[in-house]
């Protein structure tokens, strides 16, 4: 399994991943946040951020990878150190690399490193399966204004005065009737649309937390499977690489320059994790051989050189 997928899951459970000679993976806590202005909540998430002056190895990494493919600490940390090795190769060829899942890391012209991070996924395990909730709004509506009891009684009396007819009198105690009871809806309907808004907004906080109880939660990763490859000893498992090209032509071109250089036994040896021409000066079936090569590689023609380990 690749070692960006065991950086994902750890994120899960682990407020740090390191990757030695990398930097660390840092996860910043969100907690539940009313967005005004687009009327929704959005759940608690955990997202993350890049940390390249963190390097220490804590070994969390390595011990994760060597349970989950049952090999030794030190053969996980190498493989560790693969990655690493990939991923700065890249990085230089492309400027601009994505890892699965985590992000998009970006090298400027005066090689700083930045990180955006994958903001579709959340890290919070506790907010799995929650989307994002939106809020019905009540359109606020005001009423056309009325008429002061006052003026009413006012404008009654002056109508009596004017018309002294009997009947008028009782028309116009009807009126006053009628304009009572318009008030009285009124202030009932003011009423009515406060109830209404409080009710709204407790209705969407239950709705939350009915959300974030009734939500079915996995916290069981995926089981890794374990497999196992017989290897005949007699063929090569060390390599000491001495460059990765994105084009197989300039691959090409450093095996016949490592050749006119003495290196009869160069080759380019395939593909790396990012998809870059591997070239190596020779392989060795013994590990001390391939160390011993090395060394002398480092002090008198590359000091950049390195062993890859890998069964071809």
């Amino acid at each position: 399994m690749r070692v960006e997928v065991y950086i994902k899951q750890l994120l899960y459970r682990y407020d740090c991943v390191i990757v030695p000679n990398l930097g660390a993976f840092v996860v910043q806590k969100h907690s539940t946040k009313y967005h005004p202005e687009l009327h929704y909540f959005s759940p608690p998430s955990r997202t993350i951020s890049f940390n390249k002056a963190i390097q220490n190895h804590d070994g969390l990494l390595a011990e994760t990878i060597a349970k989950a493919e049952g090999m030794d600490f030190n053969s996980a940390k190498h493989k560790v150190q693969l990655f690493v090795n990939d991923f700065k190769s890249a990085i230089k060829v492309d400027k601009t690399l994505e890892v699965p899942e985590l992000g998009t890391f970006i090298l400027d012209e005066e090689n700083n490193l930045s990180f955006e991070p994958n903001q579709a996924t959340n890290f919070q395990l506790a907010s799995f399966g929650l989307d994002n909730i939106q809020l019905s709004q009540l359109k606020e509506t005001e009423p056309e204004e009325e008429k002061s009891l006052t003026a009413l009684a006012s404008e009654v009396e002056t109508t009596t005065e004017t018309q002294p007819k009997p009947y008028l009198k009782y028309a116009a105690v009807g009126a006053i009737a009628l304009c009572l009871a318009g008030f009285a809806g009124f202030y009932k309907y003011n009423d009515y649309v406060i109830s209404h808004n409080d009710a709204e907004a407790q209705k969407a906080e239950t709705l939350i937390q009915e959300r974030i109880q009734s939500a079915k939660f996995s916290y069981t990763l995926p089981e890794f499977t374990i497999e196992t490859t017989k290897i005949e000893s007699s063929l090569p498992k060390y390599h000491i690489v001495a460059g990765a090209f994105r084009s197989p032509s300039n691959a090409s071109k450093k095996v016949k320059l490592l050749k006119a250089g003495g290196y009869d036994d160069a080759v380019m040896i395939g593909k790396n994790t990012y998809g870059l021409y591997q070239v190596v000066y020779s392989s060795f079936v013994k590990r001390q051989d391939a160390l011993q090569q090395l060394r002398k590689i480092k002090a008198n023609v590359s000091p950049e050189a390195w062993l890859y380990v890998k069964q071809l």
